[in-house]
């Protein structure tokens, strides 16, 4: 008898039947499960004839293969019903079912995108190298897609002050693309985590690439957008960000780069220009990085994950329930729970209005309350 992790890893693995779809099927039978054993008459309308066999002969599928190669290549996969799985990509139209996931989500971090083209002109090769590394100093994980180009110096500048990176894959996780990436990944594992929503052996098909970058757009906070032709996945993952209501963040670009003609679309289209990270940081409601340097933020060990990223936020400064609740996607309940806690912890304090503010903030800051 599988259990429901099982079937929604198997129903995950079906051709044709996507995220959406499984959804759908949830929607009209709770039960994975049931889904896959009994093949409810209800369901058939809402599939293809091929689709449905596919159902109904679910135990041709090598799912049992799947799970034994996730065990051997050290892989947790992560359904949408788990506590492991990411609260913000949760919260999307269309989160994936399952996450297969290699090394370890820092899910004590704020996550933020930033992405480009394949082929960055040497401006945007040093802007992406300048972006990531004030932002993963500033304490924020970088999320990006492993791609050539932008994404790889994103991940490799926040390796390089050993901070946490994030990719996730328009591919399945043993089938690492491009192939000159793989130390990179490995290297990604050992401080952070390789991601992706399709089975171990996907190959990089073109059309994963946008259901990757709903991901990439999913878990973070906001996107940057470092340098972005009109074609480029990077334009793809901005609207999908404004569509789940993120921030997008966009460099200006010589109207003379072909590479950067994404970029000067999207700052027409709405997205915000910034110069510098500390653009970000204020449009984010986060504390502001001192002139010339950037903060790193030091959060005490004793707290859970979700205190951590709750602090992470209060911070340094006074903010409100509402701004808290904005940045993590934290739901209303929790939130409270959390918040509760934190000043039991004697790390904030509360005022009236639903305020909050860092207890260890200066004195001249406290004589404003």
């Amino acid at each position: 008898m599988i259990d429901r992790k099982t079937a929604l890893v198997i129903l995950n693995m079906i051709p044709g039947l996507g995220p959406v779809s499984i959804r759908k099927l949830l929607n009209v039978c709770s039960d994975p499960v049931r889904i896959l054993l009994d093949t409810p008459k209800e369901i058939k309308s809402m599939l293809n004839d091929a689709t449905f066999e596919s159902i109904r002969n679910w135990n041709k599928i090598k799912w049992k293969e799947e799970i034994e190669k996730a065990q051997s290549f050290g892989l947790k996969i992560v359904s949408f019903e788990e506590p492991g799985y990411p609260d913000y990509l949760r919260d999307i139209p269309d989160p994936p079912i399952v996450l297969y996931i290699k090394g370890n989500i820092p899910y004590d971090k704020v996550f933020i995108a930033v992405v480009g083209t394949r082929n960055p002109s040497f401006y945007g090769a040093s802007m992406a190298e300048k972006f990531a590394s004030e932002l993963s100093q500033y304490g924020f994980c970088i999320v990006s897609g492993l791609a050539r180009g932008i994404d790889s110096i994103s991940h490799k500048a926040a390796l390089k002050l050993k901070n946490p990176t994030l990719a996730v894959l328009g591919s399945g996780l043993g089938n690492i693309y491009p192939p000159e990436n793989k130390k990179l990944a490995e290297e990604i594992t050992q401080n952070g985590a390789i991601v992706s929503e399709f089975p171990i052996d996907t190959p990089p098909e073109k059309f994963n690439f946008p259901r990757r970058n709903r991901i990439i757009s999913g878990l973070s906070i906001a996107v940057v957008v470092i340098e972005a032709g009109l074609r480029s996945g990077a334009l793809i993952t901005a609207h999908l960000a404004a569509d789940q209501n993120k921030d997008v963040f966009v460099l200006p670009s010589d109207i003379n780069r072909i590479t950067g003609k994404g970029n000067n679309l999207l700052i027409k289209e709405g997205a915000f220009l910034v110069e510098s990270v500390a653009e970000i940081i204020e449009q984010l409601g986060l504390q502001q990085v001192k002139e010339n340097s950037v903060t790193q933020k030091i959060i005490p060990e004793n707290l859970t994950e979700d205190e951590k990223l709750v602090y992470n936020v209060i911070m340094g400064k006074k903010t409100t329930f509402n701004e808290i609740q904005a940045i993590t996607g934290i739901s209303t309940e929790k939130l409270i729970r959390i918040l509760t806690a934190l000043e039991v912890k004697g790390l904030i304090n509360s005022f009236p209005g639903h305020v909050y503010e860092d207890k260890n903030l200066n004195g001249q800051n406290r004589g404003e309350k």
